[in-house]
């Protein structure tokens, strides 16, 4: 944005601690911001919200939110893609490939939520389905792929994290399920930042959904300026993910700070305080600010933002 500076500060925090996030969004609101990012975690991701809330100031999130959450709070904005459309787009995909039967297999409770069209469609359609639940712990899932290779369940959806997928498909190469006989659907956004090159020549359908619109000229630009410092930054063992990939997750944060950097342009002598959380004093500008990136949020959802709308990436190996 031409004539606007945005700067900003960053503290890292346990994710499951809420006390801790909780003191740290009090000293960056000490501080003065404009609005809070984060965190992104279910466990902490409430309390720095109620925080903002009570005193007004925006608080952006880029995370999955449970639905089931109460939301009367005023002061956030959410850019992850509804859980309901993903359900859909989950089932419509199913009635696409004509399955009729399906194995879902969850890492925890929330994939149920996130499947919940997809479970509910037996009583609409003839389908049937079949639901397992990953373990828990050291994630050796091969006594439950064995179970499923020997009941030949072959339409396989997974609602797990990007790294538990990169660690199941290992598993699912050493237990001989990597052939043309499987299709394997995983829920995540970054499956298409995973390394697969160990798995292309196996004959195994893959399918993802894909967040990012790399047929934009735009977004690939920016794709590839973030790839490049990503490749000059210490790599991250143990991730599963390509070098230099841009995650989901960085692409939404990317999408936050632009939406909240169109707000403060458009805002004019947008003025921060130095607020202190045990005095709720809320920030005077706050309702305005908080209107002004909610305005730009939904102008650029409709231009399908700098990521683009979901777009189905089918990957066949």
């Amino acid at each position: 944005m031409p004539n606007t500076t945005l700067t900003y500060d960053i503290q890292r925090i346990n994710l499951f601690d809420s006390f801790e996030a909780s003191r740290r969004a009090c000293d960056q609101l000490a501080l003065g911001v404009a609005a809070l990012f984060g965190p992104s975690h279910s466990s902490s991701v409430s309390a720095v919200q109620s925080i903002c809330n009570a005193l007004e100031v925006p608080h952006v999130q880029t995370r999955w939110k449970h639905p089931s959450v109460d939301n009367k709070d005023l002061f956030y904005v959410n850019l992850y893609p509804d859980y309901a459309a993903i359900s859909r787009a989950v089932l419509d995909l199913v009635l696409y490939y004509n399955w009729k039967t399906v194995t879902v297999v969850y890492e925890d409770s929330t994939g149920l939520i996130r499947l919940q069209e997809l479970i509910k469609a037996p009583s609409r359609y003839n389908i049937k389905i079949k639901i397992r639940q990953l373990p828990s712990g050291n994630k050796d899932a091969k006594p439950l792929l064995k179970e499923m290779k020997k009941g030949k369940e072959f339409y396989v959806i997974f609602d797990c994290s990007h790294e538990t997928a990169a660690e199941i498909l290992k598993q699912i190469l050493f237990m001989g399920m990597m052939t043309e006989y499987y299709h394997y659907f995983f829920t995540t956004l970054d499956l298409f930042a995973l390394d697969l090159e160990l798995y292309r020549y196996s004959g195994v359908n893959m399918t993802g959904f894909r967040l990012l619109n790399v047929d934009n000229p735009h977004v690939s630009s920016i794709i590839e300026k973030w790839s490049m410092e990503r490749l000059q930054a210490p790599p991250r063992p143990g991730t599963g993910l390509l070098d230099g990939m841009m995650t989901t997750e960085a692409a939404l944060m990317y999408d936050a700070v632009y939406i909240v950097a169109i707000a403060s342009h458009r805002a004019s002598q947008l003025t921060v305080s130095s607020l202190q959380c045990h005095r709720h004093k809320p920030w005077r500008l706050g309702p305005r600010f908080m209107n002004l990136i909610k305005e730009a949020s939904d102008a650029c959802s409709q231009l399908s933002s700098s990521f683009g709308l979901v777009l189905l990436d089918l990957s066949k190996w």
